[in-house]
């Protein structure tokens, strides 16, 4: 399953490579030139890596928290780092929804993620732990939700008998009123 995970990341950073910075597609040059004018101009450098002004501060609590995240990281070209810091923001971005929004294809989409972030050299080690502990708390979910399933099927099965033995008291209190009934006048004579 890893694989087609590997693939499927693989085939994605291709994909937003070719289509963003290949110069060979008909107006490609034009658009890498116009996408580096643009994100130099809008980026900033935080611990060597160009981000956005909407993710300084991001990159900053990441590199305070874990100054040596990046420290046997290869990759020299700034696109690359950049699209590599993007790719870290990304996983922690996924990591930070609500179990409800997550799939669990996207937790071995996250897997993924994280191994090629290990693999260009990022030590993530931490980030590893958070999203184990999200898979177990996904797990946890998946048993809680079956299990309320089933409790909600008992308890419609026990609404449902009593519903019918409400019925059978109802009809045993009207034989019962119908049997204590006492006789009149006219009934004996």
């Amino acid at each position: 399953m890893a694989n087609q995970g590997d693939k499927k990341l693989t085939w994605m950073i291709k994909s937003i490579i070719l289509t963003h910075f290949n110069p060979f597609v008909t107006g490609g040059c034009k658009r890498y030139s116009d996408a580096t004018e643009k994100s130099e101009k809008e980026s900033m450098d935080v611990s060597g890596f160009q981000v956005l002004p909407s993710q300084v501060e991001a990159v900053r609590l990441i590199f305070k928290r874990h100054p040596d995240i990046a420290v046997e990281f290869r990759a020299k070209n700034q696109h690359l780092r950049k699209a590599c810091m993007d790719f870290l923001l990304s996983l922690i971005k996924t990591l930070c929804q609500s179990l409800e929004e997550l799939s669990n294809e996207d937790l071995v989409e996250a897997d993924v993620a994280l191994t090629y972030l290990k693999d260009a050299g990022f030590k993530v080690d931490w980030l590893e732990k958070k999203l184990d502990h999200v898979k177990v708390k996904k797990e946890k979910e998946q048993f809680c939700l079956a299990r309320l399933q089933e409790m909600e099927n008992s308890l419609l099965e026990i609404w449902k008998k009593c519903s019918e033995l409400d019925a059978l008291v109802e009809k045993e209190e009207a034989e019962l009123s119908d049997t204590r009934t006492p006789l009149s006048f006219d009934d004996v004579v």
